[in-house]
């Protein structure tokens, strides 16, 4: 599996990184823009990742212009539906204008901090990401 995390904090981008590690592949963006620029060049070389844990509240570009990004980036290429990447929002923010405004940008899953390791586990299930013999 290949695993994207867009986190400007680093301790919590450690946290995730940690979690997910044994799970695969895992690269970390502490600036959005890179996250994009990553995720567009993963597109190009034919090696998508497979899940996206993007934080909302990041700087210069936040959490849903990212993923907004990231979908427009599949339309491109023709990339819809179950087809397209897991991203899953994992951010301070558990109000509801927030979580429906992540899944109107098309998420597929949200997560509030602070996250534990059973959480992603059990996202990750739900996405169809991982089995029930996986962590």
């Amino acid at each position: 599996m290949k695993i994207l995390v867009f986190e400007d904090d680093p301790v919590c981008a450690t946290v995730l990184r940690e979690i997910v590690r044994p799970m695969g592949d895992c690269h970390v963006a502490y600036d959005p823009c890179d996250g994009v620029e990553l995720f567009k060049k993963a597109l190009e070389d034919g090696v998508p990742y497979d899940c996206v844990f993007m934080d909302i509240m990041m700087p210069k570009m936040d959490g849903h212009q990212a993923l907004n990004e990231i979908r427009k980036e599949e339309a491109k290429r023709d990339i819809w539906g179950l087809d397209s990447v897991k991203v899953v929002m994992v951010t301070a923010l558990g109000d509801f204008d927030t979580i429906k405004k992540s899944f109107r940008g098309q998420c597929d899953g949200y997560l509030v901090k602070p996250i534990r390791k059973k959480q992603v586990f059990q996202i990750l299930r739900e996405l169809e990401i991982l089995d029930d013999r996986e962590p």
